[in-house]
């Protein structure tokens, strides 16, 4: 699914919003929702094959090849501290475009394209005032949807391996 052609949920036209607010891919981690600014999100695919790596970090799970290029698949389970799971076919990569490198990153569903206002979007929780993987929060009812820093996820060791692992 090529991510750039959808719509933001609420149907404003990208030019009245421009600097009011910005496109976010929302997408599902178990019970957790996080989100990437859409012009980080070249496209999401199902699950596929990877090839393991041998001495990469433990959120490294391989490399597949997409289009001629090798990509990074990035469990954000592990990243995050979490335990991990084995991927399953009905899991999803988000391919990203971090600092100029392109990666997978597994989620357990892609929910969709949200506009949020800078209004709406929150300082991260007290209780992680230091992530350096939150930029923000955006509460929606019930469900608090954190915004991923997208020039922070990976610590500068796991740029220098992503870049590695790309040429």
């Amino acid at each position: 699914m090529d991510l750039t052609s959808l719509s933001p949920q609420n149907g404003a036209q990208p030019s009245q919003l421009a600097d009011k607010s910005r496109p976010y891919v929302v997408f599902r981690i178990d019970r957790q929702h996080y989100a990437l600014p859409l012009d980080q999100v070249i496209r999401a695919v199902r699950m596929v094959a990877f090839t393991p790596v041998p001495d990469v970090p433990r959120s490294v799970l391989g490399i597949i090849n997409m289009a001629g290029q090798m990509l990074p698949v990035i469990d954000l389970r592990l990243l995050f501290g979490q335990a991990g799971t084995d991927p399953e076919l009905q899991d999803v990569l988000l391919i990203i475009q971090m600092q100029g490198q392109l990666a997978a990153i597994i989620v357990d569903e892609v929910l969709n394209v949200q506009e949020f206002m800078p209004k709406q979007v929150q300082a991260p929780p007290g209780a992680v005032p230091e992530s350096r993987f939150i930029s923000g929060a955006v509460q929606q009812e019930d469900i608090l949807i954190f915004l991923l820093n997208d020039f922070r996820l990976f610590p500068n060791n796991d740029e220098r391996m992503v870049d590695k692992l790309t040429r």
